[in-house]
């Protein structure tokens, strides 16, 4: 079915109001298509997310503990995350285009997550009216990066939401500029070069790649090498004095895409273990296929990629980084859509089997997202 027509018509502006305000219940439809259409009507609330948050999990009698109070204004990314599972739950911020975990000790975020449509990525943001750069004053300032801590260290202050993907609001562009959303990253080959075509092959995942909604965790990784002994080691570089700012060695995108935005309406959560039986049902909290609905026309998306924090030659196929989820997982600690099954079905495909896996040309000199290819950006 379509997506309801109050969807169709919604301004940039409103896509987050609209999805958080209580005034709208066609955001649901819209953004995680748990209820049907004629349900558009029903007062909105955060009560209506909450249900798909599995009270227990697999192998025991695991209460779900430490979950974030919503708040009333709810970037839309929360959606996707009340649905398919939440990475974890470790110091959560809200900002108006994502979500995001930050971490203290390295002074990199752990994961964020955004919404990428049409809605979202389009509009009147310009990154030359935003600030610039600024320190995330939601943490102690002993306990965040600073703006000292990237000068004349050589690397990019590397976007994980780019601000090119948050066109529909200035405050929301603004956000993505905060340290807290940022990490050390190789600039030319990198930030300026390879990832930069990765953030806008996820844009074109909706601007032509047919589909309508496409969610992305980007984060850091740490990774070890192994040494002549044959042992492994971890060793990166830290920023700042006194140093405290990691360089990751590596970063991670995992991406949910879906077809239409009533998609997730082909799955639905398996029923909680029935008490009497006295043992954890091996699928509970996990979407399987809804029973009442026919095979979708095309299933549901995932993929997963880890790209090095390096020069990578523009030649290099970008299906070459596809790794399984589960990699991610290992090496992030971190659960990735952790409700939504990973083999491969007619309900759920890897994203490299249901489109294709090319970025985009690498620009030669600057970029509709207004960075400069030739220089480290901003770094005095």
């Amino acid at each position: 079915r379509r997506a309801p027509k109050s969807c169709e018509r919604m301004l940039p502006q409103q896509v987050v109001a609209a999805c958080s305000s209580g005034l709208l219940g066609a955001a649901i439809g819209c953004f995680i298509g748990m209820r049907r259409a004629e349900n558009a009507a029903a007062p909105f609330s955060s009560s209506a997310l909450i249900p798909a948050t599995p009270a227990h999990y697999a192998g025991g009698d695991m209460v779900l503990t430490g979950a974030p109070i919503l708040p009333a204004q709810m970037p839309s990314a929360v959606a996707a995350l009340q649905w398919a599972g939440w990475p974890g739950f470790d110091n959560i911020r809200f900002r108006e285009g994502y979500v995001s975990s930050y971490n203290r000790q390295t002074r990199n975020p752990n994961w964020v997550c955004e919404h990428l449509c049409k809605q979202t990525l389009n509009g009147d943001a310009n990154r030359k009216k935003s600030a610039g750069f600024a320190e995330d004053d939601v943490d102690p300032p002993h306990m965040r990066a600073t703006l000292n801590d990237f000068k004349n260290s050589g690397y990019d202050r590397g976007h994980l939401v780019a601000a090119a993907d948050a066109k529909f609001s200035q405050k929301a562009m603004d956000e993505t500029f905060l340290l807290s959303n940022i990490s050390p990253q190789v600039g030319v080959g990198f930030n300026r070069g390879y990832w930069e075509r990765m953030e806008r092959w996820c844009r074109n995942l909706v601007f032509g790649g047919g589909y309508s909604d496409v969610f992305v965790i980007t984060g850091p990784l740490y990774l070890p090498h192994v040494a002549k002994d044959g042992n492994y080691y971890m060793h990166h570089r830290v920023l700042g004095k006194p140093p405290m700012v990691h360089v990751p060695t590596h970063f991670f995108k995992v991406i949910l895409a879906l077809p239409t935005r009533n998609a997730q309406e082909t799955l639905t959560l398996a029923p909680a273990p029935a008490a009497a039986k006295g043992a954890a049902n091996a699928d509970a909290g996990v979407l399987v296929p809804s029973g009442g609905w026919r095979s979708p026309e095309r299933p549901i998306a995932l993929g997963a990629f880890v790209v090095p924090n390096e020069p990578i030659d523009d030649s290099v196929d970008l299906s070459k980084f596809e790794v399984p989820i589960e990699i991610v997982e290992r090496y992030s600690g971190l659960n990735l859509w952790p409700r939504l099954p990973r083999k491969a079905s007619k309900h759920v495909a890897t994203l490299c089997s249901a489109t294709k896996c090319q970025l985009p040309p690498a620009f030669k000199n600057k970029g509709d997202d207004g960075k400069s290819k030739t220089r480290i950006e901003l770094i005095e």
